[in-house]
């Protein structure tokens, strides 16, 4: 699936030169960033010595500082999406009464879509159900106290449910085997929703932050100067921070969920790639840790005979018991000393 502004994606890439991932998780974070804190950066670009007055040379130093607030917030990427999932920063109290506004919305669409019985109302109630998690009886349910943890919870659980892989260990191993283009690809789809999740964190700190210098200006706690000259106004304006904020999350919420399709498919199609990991001799085992044990610490372990099972000094070529090769020929091997480069 092709995100909506393709087009807008690459005129973005070409007008700046840069990948369209690190336009989303970089540049917009940074910039948004900066224009929650551009009274102190107007302080700073007052502050910059001569040589560095000019035009040029201040749109260098803010696009610089850009960069580098882009970067903090995008090195926390993974920080925030424990707290917008819920799986960290949530008070006990708080993500109970969040599991259970989440199990209520999940009993109210699903009565409605008992009401509703067929027909487009019905299949549009089921694509919001379809985005929590299952229980044993295959029935959604909510684990999380926010859409976003239930929507990432529910496409996680998927490797679990249908094939029974944990997504935490094979997916590495899974990417692993992608082809570049296509991670590519995918990686450039995905970082429309990580971009706007990382711009409604911005926001919502904005907020936090021009309310309390509001509140601190009006108490005369602070004597520094707010973005705004009112305080009443600056208050106003970081509620307007906060609500931009929960509306960029909102809208993260549909490219979440196309994203959770693009990593079940990626299950599906290249689970195949790597069941050669679950083809492991059963001797296996013994003989790379007598190998690791000799390459490391010159230390020989015995090594069972793959035919017969005696066990060897690592290193033999041959069984002392059946004269079994101990280490057969790699057929890789065996085929290049075929090649005609390498009679």
């Amino acid at each position: 699936m092709e995100v909506p502004f393709e087009a807008a994606k690459g005129v973005a890439e070409k007008v700046l030169n840069v990948r369209f991932p690190i336009i989303m998780r970089v540049f917009f974070p940074g910039a948004l960033a900066l224009g929650a804190l551009y009274v102190q950066a107007r302080q700073m670009l007052r502050a910059l010595p001569s040589p560095l007055d000019g035009a040029w040379e201040k749109l260098a130093v803010v696009a610089g500082v850009i960069f580098g607030l882009g970067v903090m917030v995008s090195a926390l990427t993974n920080e925030i999406y424990k707290i917008y999932e819920g799986r960290t920063c949530w008070p006990k109290r708080l993500f109970d009464l969040g599991v259970r506004r989440q199990s209520e919305r999940v009993k109210r669409l699903r009565n409605e879509a008992k009401k509703a019985g067929s027909g487009p109302k019905y299949d549009e109630l089921w694509y919001e159900l379809r985005i929590y998690p299952q229980d044993e009886n295959g029935d959604p349910v909510a684990k999380q106290p926010t859409l976003l943890g239930n929507i990432l919870a529910g496409y996680e659980s998927y490797p679990m449910d249908r094939y029974g892989m944990d997504s935490v260990f094979y997916w590495p191993r899974i990417w692993l085997t992608v082809e570049k283009e296509k991670k590519e690809e995918i990686d450039s789809q995905w970082s429309v929703a990580d971009g706007f999740l990382l711009l409604s964190a911005v926001s919502l700190l904005a907020g936090l932050l021009w309310m309390l210098e509001a509140a601190g200006k009006a108490v005369d706690f602070i004597s520094f100067p707010i973005p705004l000259a009112n305080e009443g106004i600056c208050f106003f304006a970081g509620l307007g921070w906060i609500a931009l904020g929960y509306g960029l999350y909102r809208l993260s919420l549909s490219y979440h969920r196309d994203n959770g399709e693009v990593f079940k498919a990626i299950f599906d199609l290249y689970r195949d790639k790597i069941r050669g990991m679950m083809c492991l001799d059963p001797d296996d085992k013994a003989a790379w840790t007598a190998g690791w044990a000799y390459l490391q610490y010159r230390v020989y372990q015995p090594v069972p005979c793959r035919k017969c099972g005696t066990l060897n000094t690592f290193g033999s070529k041959k069984c002392k018991s059946c004269a079994a090769e101990m280490c057969p020929p790699n057929p890789d091997r065996k085929s290049q000393d075929k090649s005609p480069t390498n009679p």
